[in-house]
């Protein structure tokens, strides 16, 4: 029922030779293929709960639930939604019910998005901005001797009971990483399949509407701010909070376009004409710089709820990066930055083609931020651009693709798709409705299986990854990971991977695939206490094996500490234990320790 996994062209066949000997696929790989078939077909499924996610049988084009707008458009759309909209806080035991009455009486109010903890704010959008400048026109500053007197859409409502906190919340304390994933792994295991699992995942991480409007509304609020110095600019969130892959809590890319273009004059020669009297830099990257100081600056004296700003300015894409306290989201300001934005639209576009992507891109994303092979901190991790497009190309590679390539994209296009910026040519087309449906008919837990295969026995010594065809190339450095970028062709979108995080990336993969090859692991197991020990995606994200851990507790740790404890350091401790995080070893050998002593005090040494 699976489709095969790789082409059986040359250029892959010579690339598995030359990496492990292999000259077609390994028949344990058709064996968990088979199983994984069996167990889906078997399984109950279940209905998505939003638009987002539909069944990968549903490959007809136009597809019901998909969004079939322009990427331009949607941006559009939501940017008039953030102009019609304002942020406000309540102080002391002003409610949301309070709060909705009062802002009416300026206008209708569309939409409210009420979030916090201690401090609770709210999201309001008015029919028309129009009612947002009657509500700042009566609004009031608290004392003027006290502050900087800066008006912006980031508000307070106080009611004439603000002193009394006692209503308030008392403060819950952020959950750790590891509660976090407790919580969802709870979810993940009460499903039914593994497919179920990971639609269950993008449900539970992906941004909700309230988190994107408001991400559109930071950006608004640091455009008021800019607009006083550059009338005109605008603020563009790129990168995952409009990519269709974003987790909440993501870092919101901001990229400020001052609209240059606009006021370039076409004919060199035409005259009379008026000019703008300007101030000159010796390169565009001073000027990025200026500019970026400039407003980095203005941001941390004026703009209310702007802290902790880092300027980043020798970077080879210069940023600002500060905090928004009201939001709690931080934020990275770019400028002379349009092929990201350009990148966002791509993979926006994968995101909506095929309704197996985003669980496919989800699921690996949150795999590797669970083993630590992506990172929030800048250094040759993989980052999750480069991951999402790994999987994209593994889409792209298939026997019977699930993704068109992005010259074939260039090939759908429009003469008003055309695009050209800073001399790439960044044509893509626009409309949905254009690309043909895939034949591929696996399931998203097929793919995510057959994803890890692929990449655990991939040669990226010799090979590298182009989307533009969707083929392997030959490497053009000696990088350890050669990602050939979209648009600006000549570079590298992994340049920045060390060769150790791709060796733990393969390894993973691989442990991972090992995995699937168990006969438990689609099989939940009630525990001793009644809970389910974890199974399908959920022993894939923790690295967790029922089998594994009992070999690991049973065979191989039990002669390590019987050699401690008879004082004979040179005694056959059995095979070498690999294992890829130190953190998981020291929690074995704490929990093996613990039981060898527990069997020493009763007296039944082994």
């Amino acid at each position: 029922m699976a489709a095969p996994m790789m082409r059986k062209g040359a250029a892959l066949r010579s690339c598995l030779e030359r990496s492990c000997g292999l000259s077609r696929r390994s028949p344990v790989f058709y064996k968990f293929i088979r199983r994984c078939t069996t167990q889906a077909s078997n399984s109950d499924t279940v209905e998505s709960s939003e638009s987002e996610i539909s069944s990968h049988a549903d490959n007809g084009v136009p597809r019901p639930g998909v969004d079939l707008r322009r990427f331009s458009d949607i941006q559009e759309e939501r940017r008039q939604e953030a102009l019609r909209s304002v942020l406000v806080r309540h102080v002391g035991k002003a409610t949301e019910d309070e709060l909705t009455k009062f802002c009416s009486h300026f206008g209708e109010v569309q939409n409210c998005f009420t979030y916090g903890n201690q401090e609770l704010y709210t999201l309001l959008e008015y029919k028309s901005r129009g009612s947002v400048h009657s509500l700042l026109n009566t609004s009031h500053f608290r004392s003027i001797l006290e502050i900087l007197p800066y008006r912006s859409r980031l508000l307070c409502f106080r009611t004439s009971n603000w002193m009394d906190n006692a209503s308030r919340r008392p403060g819950m304390g952020e959950m750790t990483a590891d509660q976090k994933f407790s919580i969802l792994a709870t979810k993940l295991c009460a499903a039914q399949s593994m497919e179920e699992q990971m639609q269950i995942l993008v449900r539970e991480t992906q941004l909700t509407e309230g988190e994107t409007r408001l991400r559109f509304l930071v950006c608004s609020l640091v455009e008021d701010a800019i607009t006083g110095y550059f009338p005109g600019c605008i603020v563009h969130p790129f990168g995952s909070s409009v990519n269709g892959f974003g987790n909440k809590g993501c870092d919101l890319d901001m990229y400020l376009n001052l609209n240059v273009e606009q006021h370039r004059t076409k004919k060199k020669k035409s005259f009379p004409r008026m000019e703008y009297e300007v101030r000159t830099v010796p390169t565009e990257r001073a000027a990025t710089q200026n500019l970026l100081s400039t407003v980095g600056q203005s941001l941390a004296e004026f703009v209310p709820s702007c802290r902790q700003l880092q300027y980043i300015l020798h970077a080879r894409c210069p940023l600002v990066k500060f905090m928004h306290e009201a939001s709690g989201i931080q934020c990275d300001l770019t400028s002379n930055n349009s092929i990201a934005l350009k990148s966002s639209e791509l993979l926006n576009l994968y995101s909506r083609i095929d309704p197996r992507v985003r669980p496919l891109v989800y699921a690996v994303r949150h795999w590797a931020r669970m083993h630590h092979i992506t990172s929030s901190m800048p250094g040759g991790w993989i980052t999750n651009f480069s991951l999402t497009a790994l999987v994209i190309f593994f889409l792209q590679y298939t026997d019977k693709p699930v993704l068109p390539a992005i010259d074939a994209l260039k090939g759908l296009a429009d003469k008003t798709d055309t695009c050209v910026l800073e001399g790439n040519d960044c044509t893509l087309m626009s409309d949905l409705t254009k690309v043909p449906p895939s034949e591929n008919t696996d399931s998203t837990d097929e793919l995510l299986l057959e994803f890890f295969e692929f990449y655990s026995n991939f040669n990226f010594k010799n090979c590298g990854l182009n989307l533009r065809t969707g083929e392997m190339q030959e490497k053009k450095n000696f990088d350890a990971l050669y990602i050939q970028n979209p648009f600006e062709q000549q570079l590298n979108l992994s340049k920045n991977v060390s060769m150790h995080q791709l060796e733990k990336f393969v390894q993973l993969a691989r442990e991972a695939a090992w995995m699937a090859e168990q006969p438990d692991f689609l099989q939940p197991e009630v525990g001793s206490k009644g809970g389910v020990t974890p199974w399908g995606l959920v022993s894939i994200l923790s690295g967790h094996n029922r089998r594994k851990k009992r070999l690991m507790d049973q065979k191989e740790f039990t002669p390590i500490f019987d050699s401690i404890k008879s004082g004979n350091s040179k005694r056959n401790v059995g095979p070498r234990i690999h294992l890829t995080e130190p953190a998981k070893f020291k929690s074995v050998l704490k929990s093996a320790k613990s039981r060898a002593d527990k069997r020493t005090k009763n007296g039944n040494r082994r």
